[in-house]
């Protein structure tokens, strides 16, 4: 049998012949998908054809899948990356202002319940230099006289405390010598404990110290709230910010010192005299320095004359049970401590002369 031939290749009269350029037209390759490639920019195939670069699978453009992922779809991944960008925004704006609300409630209400514990007031508090404690001293040692005015000194500046801070003004209450006063008291404690307990110091036991700093601690704090509680019996218990009340409620240690000291000393006649000269000053500096805050808010509010006499009395006179509660001495160290000192001085004598 004979084989036909092949038949040549004829062309179509009815489809041009490709030019020269695009006969030099080298086909590019089919890109990947990117996510983040904009959907107006299509890679081209050959003959500058546009190929689907998703879920086409090679079709054209229309035939398959958009070649832009929906959120939520299999090639996008789902989640934040394929949510709106206008939606995230918006929901990520009203979580940050509602953290930013539940912060600034939270700041509110512990500065309404612990304000007075602020750095500002501590600062205002502590910021004394050595002449305002030599003058406070004298004050606190002879508040009767005339040359104490007991009258606050307005600040001038606005927007920040409404008196001069304690090294401006004599008048102004520090925390400072309250606090020296408690420490000092504490130390003279423990000296008369440790003069009881004898040379060898085998009685002495530091529980003893740990009791000195609780039961003035204690005292301090009790005498803070009696203080706050008359105020608040007037009606004007805010007239006073707290660490105020702390500091007129600490200066009486300064006279439990004294009277420590005179009980160290020997006790007898001069402890007694010591005692009721330190607690007439305290009577006299708290009674004056409260009498002060109630005549000036007497303008504001209607304050009754004779309840407040009878509350400042009766504090005036509890002042003299404090101090004899906070000058007692464990049993036998008075004497312990009298004999030490007189020794110590008869000891310098003889070294001396």
């Amino acid at each position: 049998m004979q084989q036909q031939p092949f038949p040549t290749y004829q062309p179509n009269p009815w489809v041009p012949s490709p030019t020269p350029e695009q006969q030099q037209h080298v086909p590019q390759q089919p890109q990947l998908f990117v996510p983040h490639q904009s959907v107006n920019q299509q890679p081209m195939g050959g003959m500058g054809q546009p190929v689907a670069t998703s879920a086409g699978y090679g079709m054209p453009q229309g035939y398959g899948a958009p070649s832009v992922p929906m959120a939520g779809s299999g090639f996008g991944g789902g989640g934040a990356a394929g949510m709106d960008p206008f939606l995230t925004g918006v929901a990520g704006n009203m979580l940050r202002q509602q953290g930013q609300s539940y912060l600034q409630r939270g700041q509110a209400f512990m500065q309404s319940k612990m304000g007075f514990l602020s750095g500002s007031s501590l600062h205002y508090h502590f910021s004394i230099n050595p002449e305002y404690v030599r003058s406070k001293l004298a004050m606190l040692a002879a508040p009767f006289l005339r040359r104490w005015s007991y009258v606050r000194v307005a600040e001038q500046i606005s927007g920040g405390h409404k008196y001069l801070p304690p090294r401006q003004d004599v008048n102004a209450p520090d925390l400072y010598i309250p606090l020296m006063a408690i420490w000092t008291y504490c130390l003279l404690i423990g000296a008369a404990a440790l003069a009881r307990s004898g040379p060898s110091g085998g009685g002495f036991k530091p529980e003893i110290i740990y009791n000195s700093v609780s039961s003035s601690g204690a005292a301090w704090l009790l005498h803070t709230l009696l203080l706050k509680l008359i105020l608040g019996l007037l009606g004007i218990a805010g007239a006073v910010p707290m660490l105020e009340l702390a500091a007129y409620a600490g200066y009486p240690f300064v006279a439990a010192c004294t009277s420590l000291l005179a009980q160290l000393a020997g006790g007898g006649t001069t402890y007694h005299a010591v005692w009721a000269y330190g607690s007439l000053c305290m009577a006299v500096l708290l009674v004056r320095s409260l009498k002060r805050v109630i005549l000036q808010e007497a303008r504001t509010y209607s304050i009754d004359n004779s309840r407040h006499n009878y509350l400042l009395l009766g504090l005036a006179i509890f002042q003299f049970p404090l101090n004899a509660w906070l000058a007692r001495l464990p049993p036998g160290a008075a004497g312990a401590a009298g004999k030490a000192g007189a020794a110590a001085g008869k000891a310098a004598a003889r070294a001396f002369f």
